[in-house]
């Protein structure tokens, strides 16, 4: 999936200047607070970035759900809809969320920007592209969504390996809002040094900096193995159908007397088995060659990588 030289330049344009296609129209805020949304793809320890913003206590995140998927699946049910999962207290610096679900869908920066305008912080973790595609086929393996070997896994979901397509969906991202609306965080920045990477964050935010509790330091990038596929296929369906009437609490009432661990499986810090096997590593590696020089093009050199 090269890109030829001429969409090079052109994205590399888009992070010089702020671009809005004229169609985009912004509507009004619909927060007192200033807004930041994570905008970054699933497994790029972004349960672990919600876990510590929640535990700070001064930013407003979704009330008994992490994600509204609103930018992608629901944005049919309109403003109020996504508002209503909020709940602003005198204390809260911000309101975010971390959204994973949007960031490879092409509609969702236009949608984005139709409801914040550039009024909005963007964040955007990530991952290795082969390491996060790895992660992602467990990921999925785990609730039952694929099955199969890895090559198997792809061609029945594609999206495992397109949306580690990076400099293709932050190109789309760079239409709408400028270079420096988008905070680039890395996974392995995390694993290094997490001082270092919540001195980044809160400094782009410009909040205080707060560590992390100690339950939370090791819990980024965790894997779990379901036992039965058919078994946890069935409970993530249900899941989602729980989700989309926003019965989010009979979720986490099973949550908390341990269904999901028994379904889908205990979560193992750290993904200490989340090795991959060198075959599955070549493999991805030939699907997926040339996405860290094409990001890099369009965000500078990123060192870890």
């Amino acid at each position: 999936m090269a890109l030829c030289s001429k969409n090079s330049v052109y994205f590399t344009c888009m992070l010089k200047k702020n671009t809005h296609p004229l169609d985009a129209v912004p509507s009004a805020v619909p927060f007192n607070l200033p807004v930041v949304l994570s905008i970054g793809p699933q497994r790029c320890a972004t349960s672990w970035l919600d876990r510590y913003l929640r535990q700070r206590g001064d930013i407003c995140l979704p009330v008994d759900v992490k994600e509204i998927r609103y930018f992608d699946q629901n944005n049919d049910r309109g403003a109020a809809f996504y508002k209503r999962h909020f709940r602003p207290a005198s204390n809260h610096s911000c309101m975010t969320e971390i959204t994973t679900t949007c960031f490879d869908i092409k509609e969702a920066p236009r949608r984005v920007y139709g409801a914040f305008g550039t009024n909005v912080k963007l964040i955007c973790p990530l991952r290795h592209p082969v390491n996060r595609s790895y992660s992602l086929y467990l990921h999925y393996k785990r609730y039952g969504i694929v099955n199969g070997t890895l090559e198997e896994a792809c061609e029945a979901c594609p999206q495992i390996l397109t949306s580690s397509h990076y400099a293709t969906h932050i190109g789309n991202w760079l239409r709408y809002f400028s270079a420096d609306q988008i905070k680039f965080l890395f996974q392995e920045e995390l694993e290094l040094d997490q001082g270092v990477y919540i001195e980044s964050l809160c400094a782009y935010l410009g909040l205080p900096v707060i560590l992390p509790d100690e339950d939370i330091q090791s819990r980024y990038n965790s894997t779990a193995f379901s036992k039965n596929h058919l078994l946890a296929a069935g409970l993530q369906n249900s899941a989602e159908f729980l989700r989309r009437h926003e019965l989010y609490k009979i979720i986490n009432v099973a949550k908390s007397v341990g269904l999901k661990d028994l379904i889908f499986g205990k979560e193992v810090p750290k993904g200490r088995v989340n090795v991959i096997p060198d075959q599955a590593q070549q493999w991805l590696e030939r699907q997926l060659i040339n996405e860290v020089e094409q990001l890099e093009t369009l965000i500078g050199p990123v060192p870890h990588w």
